[in-house]
């Protein structure tokens, strides 16, 4: 995964219920940026941005899936 890069998220995870609402609402995201994030342990990190909402996210990498690479 790298900026600039759509990604959604991926729904079979812990949690699939909220995971399945927040794919349905956001659809299809870019990728801003990278960065170490979280607490205990830190781990990778991505803020997202949805054009469908608008709106830019922070989320653990390891909760998306790659769409389209650039």
């Amino acid at each position: 995964m790298k900026p600039g890069d759509l990604v959604r998220r991926k729904v079979n995870v812990g949690c699939w219920k909220s995971a399945r609402e927040e794919r349905a609402r956001n659809g299809i995201g870019i990728i801003l940026s990278k960065y170490m994030g979280g607490r205990n342990p830190v781990h990778p990190c991505i803020k997202v941005l949805y054009p469908k909402t608008g709106e830019a996210w922070d989320i653990a990498e390891i909760r998306m899936e790659v769409v389209s690479e650039i």
